[in-house]
C-alpha cells in the first residue's frame, strides 16, 4: 500500500537504527494535497507540511494500532501491517489526501523519523462522520 518509503528509513534499517518490533512506536499523520513527499531529503516529521486540522483530530497524528511484522516467503517480503484506522465523529477543515507514517522518538518533530508516504488517490472529505483507512491485504509496507 505504501506509495513511497523514505530513503532515510531504508538506510536506517540497513544500519540497524530501526527495530519496529521494539521501538520507535509507529504513528501516522494525515496531510492535505499541499504536502509533496520528498523521499530523498525529508528525514523527520518536521519536514511534513499541510497537516490536517479539524474537530476531534489530534495534531501530530495517532499511534498505529495493532502493528505487526511478518515474513512472506511466497513473495519474498518483509511486511509491516496494522489494524485498519477508524476515526469517529471527525470533521476536517481541509480534506486529507494522504498519510505519512513516522516513528515517534519521544524527542519531538525534529527527531521523529519518517517511514512511508501513502496517497489515498483523492481528497477524503469528512464532516461529522467516520474517517477510515483500510490497509491493503498485503500490508502497509512490503519490502522486497
Amino acid at each position: 500500500m505504501a506509495n513511497a518509503v523514505f530513503n532515510s528509513f531504508k538506510l536506517g534499517l540497513l544500519q540497524g537504527s530501526f527495530n519496529l518490533a521494539a521501538s520507535p512506536t509507529v504513528y501516522f499523520v494525515l496531510v492535505g494535497s499541499g504536502y509533496t513527499a520528498d523521499i530523498d531529503s525529508h528525514l523527520y516529521r518536521s519536514s511534513v507540511t499541510d497537516e490536517i486540522a479539524g474537530s476531534n483530530y489530534n495534531q501530530g497524528g495517532y499511534a498505529l494500532s495493532g502493528p505487526t511484522l511478518r515474513q512472506d516467503d511466497t513473495n519474498n517480503q518483509g511486511i509491516l501491517d496494522g489494524t485498519d484506522i477508524l476515526l469517529a465523529n471527525i470533521t476536517f477543515d481541509t480534506s486529507p489526501r494522504a498519510c505519512v507514517l513516522y516513528g515517534s522518538s519521544g524527542l519531538g518533530v525534529d527527531s521523529d523519523p519518517l517511514i512511508a508516504y501513502i496517497d489515498f488517490g483523492s481528497d477524503q472529505a469528512v464532516t461529522a462522520g467516520t474517517f477510515q483507512i483500510t490497509w491493503a491485504a498485503g500490508g502497509i509496507i512490503a519490502l522486497t
